[in-house]
């Protein structure tokens, strides 16, 4: 019988303070699990992604010749094979450029059933994609607080639509979070895809 897995979830060096508690069930392959912060933070899955586990490192193969020896196919293994426990950290990288790093703490583990994922609690909107990584966000967050600033009329066409960094949806994390997971449930051998994408 799968586990239910209880995290708080982080962005590092970063103010206002952004994070969110969800939980997801054991049985989750890291490629999906990886799908489920993505939705869980509010991110579009656009860039590449690593898990950093104690030693391990877990994220995408590309079978190219290029891949690292360190790195473990994340389709491969499910957060059950790591036998975490209550207390541990993982780190979750994501946009090797711009370097997204999170703290996932794990606050609990239960036997309560859990059809899909679901987040329960959250603070602060994500900041946007290919926005610079923490110091581009803070100058932007800066910017668009001054519409005398030189660049304001720049940026606010960058960003297409109005952005407050203090927005977070509940609601609408769940929403996204029940549809993966049905679809989860209906594929439970293939290769994940992007949420966004799904029927």
């Amino acid at each position: 019988m799968s586990k239910t897995l209880h995290f708080k979830i982080k962005l590092l060096d970063i103010k206002p303070v952004i994070w969110r508690q969800f939980q997801v069930t054991d049985d989750y392959r890291f490629d999906r699990f990886h799908q489920v912060i993505q939705i869980v933070m509010g991110w579009t899955n656009s860039h590449l992604h690593e898990f950093r586990v104690k030693d391990r490192h877990i994220g995408i193969l590309f079978n190219d010749g290029f891949d690292m020896a360190i790195i473990e196919d994340g389709t491969t293994l499910y957060l059950k094979d790591l036998a975490l426990q209550k207390g541990e950290t993982l780190v979750y990288l994501y946009d090797f450029g711009d370097n997204w790093e999170h703290a996932l703490h794990l606050e609990e583990i239960s036997d309560n059933p859990l059809s899909n994922p679901i987040c329960t609690a959250g603070e602060s909107a994500c900041p946007p994609e290919d926005c610079g990584g923490i110091w581009g966000y803070s100058d932007m967050l800066e910017i668009i607080k001054d519409p005398g600033h030189q660049r304001y009329e720049d940026m606010m066409e960058w960003l297409s639509s109005p952005f407050d960094p203090t927005v977070f949806s509940v609601d609408k994390v769940n929403k996204e979070l029940k549809k993966f997971g049905a679809w989860h449930r209906k594929h439970p051998r293939a290769k994940s895809t992007p949420w966004h994408k799904l029927g």
